[in-house]
C-alpha cells in the first residue's frame, strides 16, 4: 500500500494549486489525477479564464482580494506561462433602470474592499470599449480585474507541484475514499489502495460521487457549461464584458479570437463523463455577444464545447474540513467562477491543514451544508 502525507483527489486548477502549496512547505503529497492534467471535460480544461473580483459574494471576497495581488506575479512564482493580463472587468447596461442598479452594485462593490470599482457613463463605456451596442448606458469597470488561460495555469501549478517533490498518478481513477471509526484513511485508486494522514478532495464535478462512499452528501450537481470561440479578429476588445440581464461572458484572447461563455448549459452524458452541446445554447449565447459587441457578428463559431462544472446549491463553494468525518479537507462547489480564487484557496488550505485559524474561509464552510439544499 503506497502511503503519503497529505492525498489530493483530483488535479485541476484546485488540486494543483493546493498541491504546489504543500509540497513548497515541504508536505509528502500525492495527486491522484482520473485523466491527464487539464484535459477535456474538466472545469480547468474548459473554463473561460475570468479573474475578477466584481460581483463575488461577499464570503468569496478577501479570497478574491488575495489572488488577484497574486495574478500579476504568478508566471515568475511558479516559472511558467499563464497568460494572466489585467486588462479589467466591464460589467454594462442596457436601461436607465439597469444603469441605476449599477449604481448601487458599485457601492456594493467598494464596500467589499473593491475600491477602485467605479460606475461609468455612456461615453466612459464607449471610450473603454469602442463599438459597444447602441443602447448601452452604462457600466461598473473593475480596473484590476483580468483573464488567464486556464489549462495552462493548471499545468504551470502541477508542474511547480512536482518541481517541489509533489508526487502525481495521472490517468488514475479513484474508486472510493477510505474511512475507519469515523475518520478518512485512504482511497481506493486503480493503482492499488493509498493510506494518507490527510485527504483533500478537489475532483471538481465527480466529488460528490467521492464523497458518497465515506456517507457524505455534497450540495453539488454536474452541470454542462458551454463556451463558445470564434475566428480571429483584429484586436479591439480589453476588458472582459458581461451584462446585468444578459447570460454572458465576452473576452478576446491574445490570437484575436473572442470567447463567449455566461453559463449557457449543454447536457451531460448519462455516464457523467462527457457532454452534448444544445444548438440553442450556441445561438443564444452568439446572439448575446452580438448584442453588446456588434463586431463579434463579422466573425463565426469555430468551435464550441462544455466544460463538466460542479454547481453549489447555494452559489459559492465549500472549502474547509468535512462535517461528521475526520481527515478529510473539501474544496469544492466552485459554481463556474473558482479559476480567479485559485491562488489565494491554496494558501488558505495550506494553511488550514497546518492548523492555523483561516478567517477567509469562514463564510464557505462546509459547516454549512447541512442547510444548504437544491430546490
Amino acid at each position: 500500500m503506497a502511503t503519503t502525507e497529505v492525498l489530493i483527489i483530483g488535479g485541476g486548477v484546485m488540486g494543483s494549486s493546493i498541491a504546489y502549496h504543500l509540497a513548497r512547505q515541504g508536505r509528502d503529497v500525492l495527486v491522484v489525477e482520473r485523466a491527464e492534467v487539464a484535459t477535456k471535460p474538466a472545469a480547468s480544461w474548459a473554463s473561460a479564464g475570468g479573474v475578477r473580483r466584481q460581483g463575488r459574494h461577499p464570503a468569496e471576497a478577501a479570497l478574491a482580494r488575495e489572488a488577484l495581488a497574486r495574478w500579476p506575479a504568478l508566471e515568475r512564482e511558479l516559472d511558467a506561462m499563464t497568460l494572466f493580463r489585467q486588462q479589467g472587468n466591464l460589467l454594462v447596461a442596457e436601461n436607465d433602470t439597469e444603469a441605476e442598479q449599477l449604481v448601487t452594485f458599485v457601492r456594493e462593490q467598494q464596500a467589499m474592499g473593491f475600491s477602485d470599482v467605479r460606475w461609468l457613463d455612456r461615453g466612459e463605456v464607449r471610450a473603454l470599449v469602442p463599438g459597444t451596442g447602441a443602447q448601452v448606458t452604462a457600466g461598473s469597470y473593475s480596473p484590476a480585474d483580468g483573464q488567464a488561460d486556464p489549462a495552462w495555469t493548471t499545468r504551470a501549478f502541477a508542474t511547480a507541484a512536482q518541481r517541489h517533490g509533489a508526487t502525481y498518478w495521472t490517468q488514475t481513477e479513484c474508486h472510493a475514499l477510505l474511512a475507519e471509526r469515523g475518520r478518512v484513511v485512504g482511497a481506493r485508486t486503480t493503482r492499488g489502495d493509498v493510506q494518507a494522514q490527510t485527504a483533500e478532495l478537489a475532483a471538481g464535478a465527480w466529488s460528490d460521487a467521492l464523497a458518497s462512499t465515506v456517507g457524505l452528501r455534497l450540495p453539488i450537481q454536474m452541470h454542462a457549461l458551454q463556451m463558445i470561440r470564434s475566428t480571429s479578429a483584429p484586436q479591439m476588445l480589453r476588458p472582459v464584458v458581461s451584462a446585468v440581464a444578459r447570460a454572458l461572458s465576452l473576452k478576446q484572447l491574445h490570437d484575436g479570437a473572442f470567447l463567449l461563455g455566461g453559463g449557457w448549459p449543454g447536457d451531460v452524458t448519462p455516464d457523467r463523463r462527457g457532454y452534448i452541446l444544445k444548438s440553442q445554447s450556441i445561438e443564444g449565447n452568439w446572439a448575446a455577444a452580438c448584442a453588446i459587441l456588434p463586431a463579434v457578428g463579422q466573425q463565426r463559431v469555430e468551435r464550441a464545447w462544455c466544460g463538466l462544472e460542479a454547481m453549489s446549491a447555494d452559489g459559492i463553494p465549500f472549502i474547509g474540513f468535512a462535517p461528521e468525518i475526520d481527515n478529510l479537507v473539501l474544496a469544492v462547489g466552485f459554481t463556474g467562477h473558482g479559476f480567479a480564487l485559485a491562488p489565494a484557496v491554496c494558501r488558505a488550505v495550506a494553511d488550514l491543514l497546518a492548523g492555523q485559524a483561516v478567517p477567509d474561509l469562514e463564510g464557505l464552510s462546509p459547516s454549512r451544508m447541512s442547510t444548504v439544499r437544491f430546490e
